[in-house]
């Protein structure tokens, strides 16, 4: 081998190995983090939100799913609920003693968010660095303010806005002038309709099924315009109190007190019968 070539392959050795060096060599000058609690948000089943003046809010993992049991019962969004977990698994870059609290305005915390038993006391925002003051255990922490905003204000805002919860299968729903209704693994429609394909009618129960409502709020007192009767393939079943059409379709259901908010234009696909030009718009 030539002088040149041993001197190339010298070369790339020496930068191999300070490429390793460099890479496996600690960071001596990163900053600490300090874990604020010994929680895995995965593993937490509880959660109770308290805020000044306002009744807590409670919610409650049932096997997979979460859901309000106070001071409303709902299906829980699963995405509001993750965001406010994530307290359980964030890390603080400053650390200081649980003294004077009040300099922190967490002497007397406004909101407060418990996992299992295990409060987090949210305080002021820090006006130079940006960062929120949290009292968890023993100790006040500087964490990023998106952990306090992840705190809702009523626990309407808690609720999910999927009319239909992921595992609630509908087989029959039935409306004052037709009834749709899975049959022996086939989805049918009475009174029946020529030229009417499975894709037609599966599109409008999963139109049904996958709807989510511009808002939640709690049910108002009222008369429903109209009823529709739901059966799940699981055997349970509920009814949907429509309350108005217009200027928004407005729906309910009977197993929970709140009121669900689409566009009117919803209403022509899910009140009309499957494969009707109102249905079939977009």
């Amino acid at each position: 081998m030539s002088r040149a070539l041993w001197l190339n392959a010298a070369l790339l050795a020496a930068v191999a190995v300070l490429s390793a060096i460099i890479y496996f060599k600690p960071a001596r000058d990163a900053p600490p983090e300090y874990p604020l609690s010994a929680l895995r948000s995965g593993e937490v089943k509880s959660v109770r939100i308290e805020r000044a003046g306002a009744a807590p809010v409670l919610l409650e993992r049932r096997q997979d799913a979460w859901f309000v049991v106070a001071p409303i019962a709902a299906r829980a969004d699963d995405a509001r609920v993750q965001r406010l977990l994530a307290i359980a698994d964030a890390r603080a870059a400053h650390r200081l003693p649980a003294t004077d609290l009040a300099r922190f305005d967490l002497e007397r915390p406004r909101t407060r968010v418990i996992l299992d038993g295990e409060p987090f006391s949210f305080g002021l925002v820090s006006a130079v660095e940006r960062e929120q003051y949290v009292l968890a255990g023993n100790d006040v922490y500087t964490v990023h303010p998106r952990y306090g905003m992840a705190l809702p204000a009523s626990a309407t805002e808690m609720a999910s806005h999927q009319l239909f919860g992921p595992r609630e299968m509908p087989v029959r729903m039935e409306l004052r002038q037709f009834t749709v209704e899975q049959r022996d693994g086939k989805w049918t429609l009475q009174p029946g309709a020529r030229d009417l394909s499975q894709d037609d009618l599966l599109r409008w129960v999963d139109e049904w099924r996958l709807a989510s409502a511009l808002r939640v709020a709690p049910q108002a007192r009222g008369k429903p315009a109209s009823e529709i009767r739901v059966r799940l393939k699981d055997g349970g079943g509920f009814t949907l109190n429509v309350l108005s059409r217009e200027p928004e379709l407005v729906i309910a259901r009977s197993d929970e007190k709140l009121q669900y908010h689409f566009r009117a234009d919803l209403a022509q696909r899910l009140l009309s019968p499957p494969g009707t030009e109102q249905q079939m718009k977009p």
